[in-house]
């Protein structure tokens, strides 16, 4: 009631804020203004060849489909498998999915151990554009289960929004991070351990809480992969920080806020890795073929023969 009568100052402000480029662009000399024009002319030929490539991705990938679907049948076939392999993911070769995530340079840190087996129970991987008609706005991951003992989901999914930052620079910025829930069946969810229970005190308040547990949040793949981020989120309170604060410059201690932005970052990263790298050619990355070689153990030890060879000549 107090601010009634009163002229709102912000919607002004913010008009004010937005005049000032105008303000600046008029104040511009008139061979700035001509080369503009011609910038202009040139990001709209550029626009022009950007849906057309969009429309060329679009068109191969629907060629390159059925590929990806004869991959999933001949994995998913169970006439040559081991009756103990024939409940998992991929009978014709069972974990092939939990491989091939592990040799993925971009996720072999996510995946601890006990969440090994719920992977084996994956058959597939698929990639998505959101929308059709602009590819920018983001893509979709869906990991497809069979049925097993840890969850109820078929398929848990992850969608990345995102948007062109700028035109000059081709930046792509992630605006959200979308995923399913997951449905845990009783005693089963891998994101958490059971830890006899804490209590303050002693005499007969600890004897009776003598036996009793509690459940405390782990690292796992399927608690830091699926968790939805926006900016201007809280950090979440499972966050492992030391990981978190790894993404960062030695010398920057980055706010709750800049936190987030790069935990998006880097999860926006992970995710293109997985759909560029690892779904088009998993079975490179289940060999192996398709991991990069470890140059730095090699010349690790060039220094300790080099080194050796120094000690010998003196």
């Amino acid at each position: 009631l107090s601010n009634m009568g009163k002229k709102k100052t912000e919607p002004e402000t913010s008009k004010a804020e937005d005049a000032k480029p105008e303000a600046e662009e008029e104040d511009e000399p008139k061979i700035v203004k001509d080369l503009k024009e011609i910038d202009d002319k040139y990001l709209a030929i550029e626009r022009e060849y950007e849906k057309e490539v969009q429309e060329l991705q679009k068109k191969y990938t629907e060629k390159q489909q059925p590929f990806l679907e004869q991959r999933m049948k001949l994995l998913t076939d169970k006439s040559n498998a081991e009756e103990a392999d024939k409940s998992m993911g991929t009978p014709a070769c069972r974990g092939f999915w939990l491989q091939a995530m592990k040799n993925l340079p971009a996720l072999e840190e996510h995946i601890e151990e006990w969440d090994e087996a719920v992977l084996e129970y994956c058959f597939d991987i698929r990639k998505e554009h959101l929308d059709q008609s602009d590819l920018q706005k983001g893509y979709k991951l869906s990991l497809r289960f069979v049925e097993n003992p840890y969850f109820t989901n078929d398929t848990l999914w992850k969608e990345y929004y995102t948007k062109e930052g700028s035109p000059y620079t081709g930046e792509i910025e992630t605006e959200e991070i979308k995923v399913c829930e997951i449905g845990w069946k009783a005693g089963q969810n891998v994101t958490v351990e059971t830890v006899a229970k804490k209590v303050k005190g002693g005499g007969a308040k600890k004897a009776k809480a003598k036996g009793k547990v509690a459940e405390e949040p782990r690292d796992s793949f399927f608690r830091n992969f699926f968790r939805n981020l926006k900016p201007g989120m809280e950090l979440p309170d499972d966050i492992n920080l030391e990981e978190a604060r790894a993404l960062c410059d030695e010398e920057d201690e980055e706010d709750d806020e800049g936190m987030i932005e790069l935990l998006m970052e880097n999860d926006y990263e992970i995710g293109c890795c997985i759909r560029d790298q690892l779904v088009p050619f998993a079975v490179r990355w289940y060999t192996g073929e398709a991991a990069p070689d470890d140059d730095d153990d090699f010349d690790e030890d060039d220094e300790e023969d080099d080194d050796d060879d120094d000690d010998e000549e003196e």
